[in-house]
């Protein structure tokens, strides 16, 4: 079985292509939209790479906030019990339960939360 080029290469092939090859040629409105895809490409090729790593994180930062466990998760389990855990931490802080002295770990996971979301969609943004 071939396994070359796999996605992470498939992406950047194309993404070459399209800036290199196609980009010249286009103009106004049909230049701006190329652009888009290729950074969405880009970002795709990023959160491809980086995996489940920064969610997993999240999920166990926001779980020890909570002051709750759970087993390993992967997939669609895993993005749906971040959705129910982040559901649940909101509710927490509008009811005040971080008005204390856990008001400087919430902070913490909300900014390596934010970190690392801007790590796929702008990591350029990081640098500033």
């Amino acid at each position: 079985m071939n396994d070359r080029p796999d996605a992470a290469e498939l992406l950047a092939i194309a993404r070459t292509t399209l800036l290199n090859k196609l980009l010249p040629q286009l103009v106004d409105e049909s230049r701006y939209n190329a652009l888009m895809i290729a950074n969405a490409m880009a970002i795709a090729a990023r959160e491809h790479a980086a995996g489940d790593a920064a969610v997993q994180a999240e999920l166990a930062r926001a779980y020890a906030l909570l002051q709750e466990h759970s087993a390993p998760l992967a997939g669609a389990a895993l993005y749906a019990a971040r959705a129910d855990c982040n559901r649940r931490l909101s509710a927490a802080i509008r009811a005040g339960g971080f008005d204390d002295t856990k008001r400087a770990a919430l902070l913490d996971h909300l900014a390596q939360t934010a970190a690392d979301e801007l790590a796929i969609s702008n990591p350029g943004a990081l640098k500033s």
